[in-house]
């Protein structure tokens, strides 16, 4: 039994008792993440693509590697490269500092080249490094020209759709470059792709005449719509086990790069949950930066000891606006800055019983790099899959006492919020993270950590809360709630999860570990004892075709039972299935 069903049949048995007394207790408010639509529809399990960038400058064979000038050796005092741009001299010493005073065989001239060439594509230019017709003297100077790469024009092909406009303004930059670069292109071609419902791939041909001029040719590709459905056993017995989501998303309706989606969640017989989702964003310029604004509304009619006394109403709007402040393939920080409108209704027996209030402004900044060499696939690795990725996300939430928000303490003639020390005022950290690391590329450890902490009693929307759709697989959502808490899921996986095409299948077997703690300001909701716990273990089973199907298999055994479970939960078998249809 979960925290908030115990609650419901302790509040329901001081109800029929006293009903004067009701208004102290917490009512039956679901946390957030039983509302949330983003906790509903899980990923397919395919991550992005690598980001493509085809063509180049062809390398020319070196003849002084050949073997009948073995025998001609040269003291090296300096090398020097003509005809660079956009880099400094110095970062290209590397390539010969070695050889520096030293009598070397006349080959070293190609590693140098070769090595020179490394370093220029390791910071993302495309260049050629070539060897002139030179006698090289007494004062041991090589010299090399290097030939370097710049977009002489663009030209979009494919279905850029009404953000024709906006995708050529992402790319005008690359035109602009003295010479091309990779590194500072990634934005530029990265803030086009990441436009929901399109895809762009860059590849470089030779201009015509002039050496070393490349025509950036792009190629579009628009999906205007998406379609996903989920079904999952993820909730509780007083909710239904099973519930069932259907997720429209459409993009590139107004040519500003924006997306609608409209989500309906409904558990299996359509009167215990029932959530109504819609949010849209666009771009505003072309530097990055999103308007986005959310609403969603939901109704919870649990169902204790066969009845269903309790009718819970819970509408969240907001906006947000992002800025991504570095974005590149291997490194992204995103800011963000928002507003949530939170009003939660509990009735009970038809009677208004608890109402909380919450105007919250929060701000979030989001960080995640990954492994540069995975991404140009060295060693097996992948962009989606690499040999590590860290991420960190931090948000400071700050209740505001505006449009009517919740006082503090008892209204005298109105409807009591749910806690009775919750502040609708309080300010509330939250971290989580990502750590992946993989030693072989079949093998992946990675833990997901989460915190919260405040030093306020918070109101039941903003609690930390563990169980399936969090942290605590096995545990039915909101097994344990707290104003503070922190937690971590664990996971040893084996083998791939991405498909290696649309049409087929990618299995990934998986063992966790999940564990959270969590504290109270007020140490009587959560059993006398002011914290309370829960731990998971077991296997799963992830499944995936192409980017279509996502179906993940859990087998999850809870280690313990918290203060308001009588007795430890049994073992559960969850599963997901999620389809998507994409035109």
């Amino acid at each position: 039994m979960s925290l908030r069903v115990f609650g419901f049949i302790a509040l329901a048995a001081i109800v029929a008792a006293e009903p004067g007394v009701a208004v102290a207790q917490s009512g039956p408010a679901p946390t957030r993440e039983e509302i949330q639509p983003d906790r509903l529809t899980p990923g397919t399990g395919q991550p992005a693509d690598r980001l493509e960038v085809e063509g180049g400058i062809e390398r020319a064979p070196c003849p002084l590697a050949q073997p009948q000038f073995a025998a001609i050796r040269f003291r090296l005092s300096d090398a020097v490269f003509a005809n660079l741009r956009g880099i400094s001299a110095d970062r290209i010493r590397p390539a010969f500092a070695d050889y520096l005073g030293q009598e070397v065989p006349i080959s070293i001239v190609c590693e140098i080249r070769d090595r020179a060439a490394s370093i220029l594509r390791s910071e993302g230019y495309l260049a050629a490094v070539q060897v002139p017709p030179q006698q090289i003297g007494d004062d041991g100077i090589v010299r090399f020209d290097v030939l370097m790469a710049s977009m002489s024009r663009i030209q979009v092909r494919g279905d850029a759709g009404n953000s024709e406009n906006l995708i050529a303004r992402y790319l005008r930059p690359l035109g602009e470059m003295e010479v091309f670069n990779q590194r500072e292109a990634e934005r530029s071609l990265l803030l086009a792709r990441n436009l929901p419902g399109f895809e762009t791939r860059l590849t470089l041909r030779p201009a015509e005449g002039v050496p070393g001029e490349v025509i950036g040719d792009v190629r579009v590709e628009r999906t205007p719509f998406i379609l996903e459905g989920n079904i999952q056993n993820y909730a509780s017995r007083s909710t239904g086990r099973f519930g069932g989501q259907i997720r429209a998303q459409i993009n590139d309706v107004t040519g500003l790069g924006d997306s609608t989606t409209l989500a309906v969640f409904s558990s299996a017989d359509f009167n215990e949950q029932l959530v109504l989702n819609a949010s849209h964003s666009f771009a505003i310029g072309d530097s990055g930066l999103r308007l986005g604004g959310t609403f969603t509304y939901a109704w919870n009619d649990p169902t204790v000891g066969g009845v269903s006394p309790f009718d819970t109403q819970t509408l969240v709007t907001g906006f947000d606006l992002s800025y991504p402040f570095i974005l590149d393939q291997a490194t992204s920080l995103v800011g963000t800055a928002g507003f949530d409108f939170i009003d939660q209704d509990v009735r009970f027996g038809g009677a208004a019983l608890n109402r909380d209030k919450l105007r919250v402004a929060y701000a979030r900044a989001a960080l995640y790099t990954s492994d540069r060499r995975s991404i140009d696939g060295v060693g097996g690795y992948s962009a989606a899959e690499p040999r590590w990725r860290f991420g960190i996300a931090g948000e400071v939430r700050q209740g505001l006492d505006i449009f009517d928000a919740t006082e503090p303490g008892f209204p005298v003639n109105g409807v009591p919020q749910t806690r009775a020390a919750g502040k609708a005022d309080a300010t509330v950290l939250r971290i989580d993270g990502l750590a992946e690391l993989r030693p072989t590329p079949d093998i992946a450890f990675v833990i997901e950590p989460r915190l919260q902490w405040t030093s306020d009693p918070l109101l039941s929307y903003e609690e930390f809360s563990g169980g399936n759709y969090t942290v605590g697989r096995g545990f039915d959502p909101g097994s344990v709630i707290g104003d503070r808490g922190i937690g971590f899921r664990y996971e040893f996986r084996y083998g791939s999860a991405l498909p290696r095409t649309r049409e087929s299948w990618a299995f990934q077997p998986y063992g966790f570990f999940d564990a959270a703690w969590v504290g109270n300001e007020d140490p009587a909701a959560l059993g006398g004892t002011g914290s309370d716990e829960l731990y998971s273990t077991g296997v799963g089973l992830r499944a995936n075709y192409g980017d279509r199907v996502r179906l993940d298999t859990t087998f999850a055994i809870p280690l313990n039972r918290t203060n308001f479970q009588a007795n430890r939960p049994s073992p559960r078998l969850l599963l997901s299935l999620l389809l998507r249809f994409a035109h």
